[in-house]
Formats: structure tokens, C-alpha cells, sequence
């Protein structure tokens, strides 16, 4: 199963209405990647690179640029090509 029929399986299960179940998404909100503003080869690099992408924390830039460590109250850091990944959004 490739990464887009995997993210596909994902959206359309979270649009199911079942018993017991708490909620769906809506049809009238966008499939997954369009909600993250992702196109699939971005995701695809983001996922299949996390490992290089990502030491300490994940995540989009701003959103990490505003976090310190708990322990040294550093700032932390994203490799540049997270960077580039996020800010070609």
C-alpha cells in the first residue's frame, strides 16, 4: 500500500459514522494533506526521513522556533532541510 492509498484508507475512515464511535470528520472538510497544507511529496520526504529530519523535536518551524528544553532552557532546533520542507508550504 503506497503512502497516498494509506492517507486515502485514513480520511475515509475518519469519515465514517459508527456506533460507539465519538464523532467524524465532515465531507465537507479537505482530505488530510490539504488540511496539514501538505502536497504528497513533502509528506512523503517528511515521513520517510524523520529520522534525519527531526533530532530532539518535531514539528513546524514557528511552532518550534517559540519552545525551550525543560532541562537547559535552550532553544531548539530544526536541520535546515525541515526547514525548507515547511516553507515550501
Amino acid at each position: 500500500m503506497s503512502i497516498e492509498e494509506y492517507l486515502e484508507l485514513l480520511d475515509w475512515s475518519a469519515r465514517q459514522v459508527a456506533p460507539g464511535k465519538r464523532g467524524s470528520t465532515h465531507a465537507n472538510v479537505p482530505p488530510v494533506l490539504k488540511r496539514l497544507g501538505l502536497d504528497s511529496t513533502t509528506w512523503c520526504e517528511l515521513v520517510s526521513d524523520f529520522g534525519k529530519l527531526f533530532c530532539t523535536v518535531a514539528g513546524r518551524p514557528e511552532q518550534v522556533d517559540t519552545l525551550r528544553s525543560h532541562r537547559t532552557h535552550r532553544r531548539y532546533h530544526l536541520r535546515r532541510r525541515a526547514r525548507e520542507l515547511f516553507t515550501s508550504i
